[in-house]
């Protein structure tokens, strides 16, 4: 996972209908609040979910948090989960795109690091932009971290049926807590 990049922007991709009672959320706004108290950025697409409760974790403990949301009146439909005004009114700073493209464009743009929690099909999608990223850049590149339990099964049975290239796994970790991904950020530079 090693990179010259220096990491300041921590972004978060998950599931955009997961619950506040749902561990994954509680993951997500524990790793957001215990990055907030070390000086990292919260950077996520301004929905609900995931990326609510890295909001929320960040904001607990004064942290700074960027949005990128596709513009109200350019979302896509209802199977789109749009922006939380929840979330929306806790950004520091937002940024509005055009379409969905454009915003998963512009999140990888800006984090210097991400991190992938469960998730739907937005999230592979987000996951594999990411990483295929990454691995373009290799050496400069963003690391892409799996947080929570079943990622190593998951990625491993991946690279078993994909042909994975060295630098395509060199560029990934896996953690299960937030402790671990902090040691991860620190020992990435």
């Amino acid at each position: 996972m090693k990179t010259t990049k220096i990491i300041k922007r921590i972004g978060f991709f998950g599931d955009g209908v997961v619950s506040e009672n749902d561990a994954t959320f509680k993951l997500a706004y524990n790793c957001a609040k215990l990055f907030a108290e070390n000086g990292y950025i919260t950077v996520n697409g301004g929905g609900p979910g995931v990326m609510l409760a890295s909001s929320l974790g960040a904001k607990e403990v004064g942290g700074k948090v960027e949005l990128v949301v596709v513009a109200e009146k350019d979302e896509p439909g209802k199977n789109y989960e749009g922006q939380s005004k929840k979330n929306v009114v806790l950004a520091d700073k937002l940024y509005e795109e055009k379409n969905y493209d454009n915003r998963i464009h512009k999140l990888s743009e800006l984090a210097d690091v991400f991190l992938i929690f469960k998730g739907g099909t937005g999230t592979i999608a987000e996951m594999g932009y990411v990483w295929s990223v990454a691995k373009f850049n290799y050496g400069k590149h963003e690391p892409v971290i799996f947080v929570g339990r079943g990622w190593k099964c998951v990625i491993s049975k991946l690279a078993r049926f994909l042909s994975l290239e060295d630098k395509e796994v060199n560029v990934i970790e896996f953690a299960k807590n937030p402790k671990e991904v902090l040691k991860l950020l620190k020992s990435a530079n």
